[in-house]
């Protein structure tokens, strides 16, 4: 299948992006326990997903998926696009509210949709023949009634677990969100459930590997430190409240490769430094940049963590600043659909200084940076339009057209055989890390 963009693409981009790190030391271990909740199965009795067509992926291509394919076609489609040639190179069909994670090898694309009530489909996609593996079921995975900012699912970078988001009947000790772990080597899940408590719908700050890894909690303000044995009994859950109040937000929070901090990027452009040993926190040479804000996504980082490029929205309505971020009519991991960012600035993560600015032609919604570094895409939903940008020319070069407006997109080229830890993107641009079969 090598068609145009297909006219009927819809939808809005954000992205997510965890990159894995070496692993850390960790200190203080609060006690587990076995959840109260309907444990996952490994047999889906209806399905909705399906490949429908499918050219063996090659590096730098992206996904994206489309929540409205076309008016009189039920769910929703992941596209496998070229971006060099602006083709569809393959479709896979799903159900609807999709979510999907690739694995960081990019040789299994694990795709999610509501099969009827609180269940959702599971499958598990061979993406060098482009055919479904293994289906599973999964009850309660969390499901936004708009479109969210990031993804509810993640790969472990060393490839080993892949965690679904469960949003699950509140119980007595409130504890309503938690994460289920897929083993991807075994193909099941495992019985115990990492306890998020009143998160919300989070995301992951870094997940290294299989045993560890640390999610921010936007609608408590907070971050937590996990650490899991290989049954996903929980080792260490530390809760660290973060220093400032809500209403100031938490855009983005990054973990330097071999660093012994957490850096979060606050809504109103400044950053602090947060140290896994003590939980301290520091500020940086990053000041609030008001009446700017940055929009809550996964703003991209280069391969080597030295950069970081956040979007900015320069015009923001000051009248609505304080509410950008605490608004108690929605939860905090979503966004009005015109809070769009109008530049990117590009801080150095070592001084924390401005690197550079890239003004471009048009408002864009969030970004994700290709695995060598040099290209970032940034969409622009409004133009229905994908930007892209020269990172080394801090340049906008060229704009790829989309008719509609795309949702997610991953990207991530050539480095992928190198089994690198992970970094994974979500929201409509996601390219893949595809190599030669051994």
């Amino acid at each position: 299948m090598k068609a145009n963009l297909l006219p009927s693409l819809a939808c809005l981009l954000s992205v997510s992006l965890t990159v894995g790190l070496a692993t850390r030391p960790t200190h203080a271990a609060a006690p587990g326990g076995q959840n109260n909740v309907p444990k996952q199965v490994n047999v889906s009795r209806s399905s909705n997903i399906e490949v429908e067509n499918w050219t063996k992926p090659e590096p730098g291509w992206l996904y994206v998926l489309d929540p409205k394919p076309d008016a009189g076609s039920p769910g929703e489609r992941i596209w496998l696009i070229d971006p060099e040639s602006a083709k569809v190179m393959g479709s896979i069909r799903t159900g609807v509210n999709a979510d999907f994670a690739l694995s960081p090898d990019g040789s299994r694309l694990y795709v999610a949709s509501i099969t009827e009530g609180d269940s959702s489909e599971l499958a598990v996609i061979d993406t060098g023949q482009g055919v479904v593996i293994q289906r599973s079921t999964v009850q309660y995975r969390e499901v936004a009634n708009v479109l969210p900012a990031f993804s509810a699912m993640a790969v472990s970078g060393d490839g080993l677990a892949l965690r679904i988001l469960l949003d699950t009947p509140k119980s007595a000790d409130a504890d309503m969100f938690l994460l289920a772990t897929f083993d991807t080597q075994t193909g099941e899940f495992l019985p115990n459930n990492v306890r998020l408590y009143n998160c919300g719908p989070g995301r992951f700050i870094s997940h290294p590997t299989a045993q560890q890894f640390d999610f921010l909690c936007p609608r408590t303000n907070r971050i937590r430190l996990i650490r899991v044995d290989a049954e996903s009994h929980e080792l260490q859950n530390t809760d660290i409240v973060l220093p400032w109040d809500r209403r100031i937000g938490a855009a983005e929070a990054i973990e330097p490769a071999a660093g012994q901090d957490i850096a979060i990027v606050r809504g109103d452009g400044a950053v602090f430094q947060m140290s896994v040993d003590t939980h301290e926190f520091s500020d940086t040479a990053a000041r609030p940049v008001l009446p700017n804000r940055i929009p809550p996504a996964a703003w991209p980082t280069s391969p080597d963590g030295s950069r970081i490029y956040l979007g900015y929205n320069t015009t923001y309505d000051r009248h609505y600043d304080n509410r950008f971020y605490l608004d108690y009519g929605r939860p905090p991991n979503l966004r009005p659909n015109d809070a769009l960012a109008n530049e990117f600035r590009v801080l150095d993560t070592h001084t924390w200084r401005k690197i550079g600015t890239i003004k471009t032609k048009m408002p864009f919604w969030s970004a994700v940076m290709t695995n060598d570094g040099k290209t970032l895409y940034a969409m622009a939903p409004q133009k229905h339009s994908i930007l892209v940008i020269d990172t080394a020319e801090i340049h906008q070069n060229r704009i790829l057209k989309v008719v509609e407006r795309p949702r997610w997109l991953w990207s991530r080229p050539e480095l992928a055989c190198t089994h690198d830890p992970g970094i994974s993107a979500d929201w409509i641009l996601r390219a893949t890390p595809h190599c030669e079969a051994a």
